[in-house]
C-alpha cells in the first residue's frame, strides 16, 4: 500500500510538537510495511529526501505566504472575523502542488491533516485515491468552512484524535457518521516506565505540569491552586515544563471556551503571559516554582520520573498528550474536566477529575493524594495499565492500516457505482 501524509505547510514536520511526534512515530512504523510519502513545506534547500524509510516531498510556500500577508491586510481592513485558515485561499498553491503530485506518485491513500477544503480538493484531483481527513480538534463543528457538508461527503474517512471530537462531528454531520473514526495520540510506554511507583519524598512533595505556557492551558489557575497547597503543605514544589507559546485567541480560546472564561483570559493576551504569571506569585510560591522553558521531548520523561503528582489545569484539551505520558510513568493525575479528559481519566480509578477554572478543587485533590497514600498508589497502578492497553504506537498503526483497507473497499464500491450510472 502506498500512503501519502499531507502535513500543514506552515509547520516543519520534524520538531517536538504533538503533531510532529505523531507524524514521525506513525510514518516510520508504517514504512516497514507500506510505501510512505510525507508532503510538507520547504524549510531547507533540499526539496526531496528520505528519512528512516519515509520519502519526504517538500514544496515552497513563498508565494502563498506573500499572498496571505496581503489577504490578512484586506480582511483586517474590512473587519473579517472568521479564521483565515478556513479560507479556500489558505496555502492554496501548496495544496494544488500536492494534489497534482499525488497523481504522479500513484498513491492509494492520502492522509490529510486539518483542512477539509484541501482534503476535498485533493479528492477532486484524485478520485480513485482514498482521502482521509485527520482532525486534531473541533474545527469541523466550530469554524465556518465553506461548503463543508458537500466537501466532507466527498471524503472516504474522517479521523479525529478522540472519541470526544468524533462524537461531535458525527452529531453535526449525521450523513457521514459511519465514516467518522478515532485514532488517538500515542506513545512508547517503556520510555516513561520506572521501577515501582514513585514514592512521595518526606522532605518534598513534587508537582509537575508539562505543556505550552498559553492562557487556555490554565497555568494561572494552577499557580493560584499552588498558593493554596503550600499553605497546608509548605514543602511542596512545582515544576512547569514548556515554553511560552501562545496560541492566537481566535484559534482555540474564542472557539472552544465559554464567554465568561474568555473574558477572564483577555488580560493575559496583553503582553507576556509568562511575565504576568511570575508577577502574580507570592514570594513563598516563587521560591518553590520552577519554569524550565523549552525542553527537548526526549528529555521530558526524566521529569515525570522525579515527580509525585501530575496536574493538568487546562481550560481546553482535544487530546492531552502530557496526561497520557504522566499515566505511562505511573503518576497519579489531577486533571480538569474538559474535552477529552474524561475519556482518559476515570475519576478515582486512574486519576482525579476536577472542575474547570477552579484553583480550590485542584488544591483539594492534590492534598488528598498526599494524605491518602492508598488512593494514590491504586490510581498510579491503574493509570499505567490504561496506557499500555490503549495508547501504544503499534496499536495505533494497526488501527490505521485496518481503516485504510476499509476505506479502500468503500471507495472501490463507490467508483463502481459511479461507473455503472455513467454506463
Amino acid at each position: 500500500m502506498k500512503v501519502a501524509f499531507v502535513f500543514p505547510p506552515m509547520w516543519i514536520p520534524h520538531s517536538d510538537g504533538s503533531l510532529q511526534i505523531w507524524n514521525h512515530e506513525v510514518t516510520t512504523r508504517l514504512s516497514k510495511s507500506c510505501d510512505v510519502i510525507v508532503y510538507s513545506g520547504l524549510f531547507t534547500f533540499q526539496s526531496d529526501d528520505y528519512m528512516e524509510g519515509v520519502h519526504y516531498r517538500r514544496f515552497s510556500t513563498l508565494w502563498d505566504e506573500r499572498f496571505l500577508r496581503l489577504l490578512r491586510y484586506i480582511r483586517k481592513s474590512f473587519f473579517f472575523h472568521d479564521p483565515l485558515f478556513a479560507s479556500d485561499f489558505w496555502y492554496l498553491g501548496y495544496y494544488l502542488k500536492v494534489a497534482l503530485d499525488l497523481r504522479k506518485q500513484r498513491c492509494e491513500v492520502a492522509h490529510v491533516h486539518y483542512y477539509p477544503q484541501f482534503a476535498a480538493l485533493i479528492k477532486t484531483f484524485n478520485p480513485s485515491v482514498r482521502v482521509i481527513l485527520h482532525m486534531h480538534g473541533e474545527w469541523l463543528t466550530q469554524v465556518k468552512f465553506s461548503k463543508l457538508d458537500t466537501r466532507l461527503n466527498k471524503l472516504d474517512l474522517i479521523i479525529s484524535c478522540s472519541e470526544f471530537v468524533t462524537k461531535t462531528i458525527s452529531i453535526r454531520f449525521p450523513a457521514i457518521a459511519d465514516r467518522c473514526k478515532t485514532v488517538p495520540m500515542g506513545l512508547t510506554p517503556e520510555n516513561y516506565f520506572s521501577e515501582g511507583i514513585p514514592a512521595a519524598s518526606s522532605s518534598s512533595k513534587r508537582l509537575l505540569c508539562v505543556g505550552r505556557i498559553s492562557p487556555e492551558k490554565g497555568v494561572h489557575v494552577l499557580l493560584e491552586a499552588f498558593e493554596l497547597i503550600i499553605r497546608q503543605l509548605p514543602d511542596t514544589t512545582l515544576t512547569i515544563v514548556g515554553p511560552e507559546w501562545i496560541s492566537p485567541r481566535e484559534d482555540i480560546t474564542d472557539l472552544c471556551l465559554e464567554k465568561n472564561v474568555i473574558a477572564s483570559l483577555i488580560p493575559f493576551y496583553q503582553g507576556s503571559y509568562l511575565l504576568q504569571l511570575r508577577q502574580k506569585l507570592s514570594r513563598a510560591a516563587a521560591e518553590r516554582v520552577t519554569f524550565t522553558g523549552l525542553v527537548a521531548h526526549r528529555d521530558v520523561a526524566s521529569f515525570y520520573g522525579r515527580t509525585d503528582v501530575y496536574i493538568c489545569p487546562s481550560l481546553y484539551e482535544s487530546f492531552g498528550v502530557s496526561v497520557v505520558e504522566a499515566m505511562a510513568a505511573s503518576l497519579p493525575v489531577v486533571a480538569t474536566k474538559v474535552g477529552v479528559v474524561p475519556e482518559l481519566v476515570s475519576n478515582r480509578r486512574n486519576g482525579l477529575i476536577v472542575e474547570i477554572n477552579n484553583p480550590q478543587a485542584i488544591a483539594d485533590a492534590v492534598i488528598e493524594l498526599f494524605k491518602n497514600t492508598a488512593l494514590r498508589d491504586s490510581i498510579a497502578c491503574a493509570a499505567r495499565e490504561t496506557v499500555e492497553r490503549q495508547f501504544s504506537w503499534e496499536t495505533i498503526c494497526s488501527s490505521l492500516i485496518e481503516m485504510y483497507q476499509c476505506a479502500s473497499d468503500a471507495n472501490e464500491a463507490g467508483l463502481e457505482y459511479s461507473q455503472s450510472l455513467k454506463g
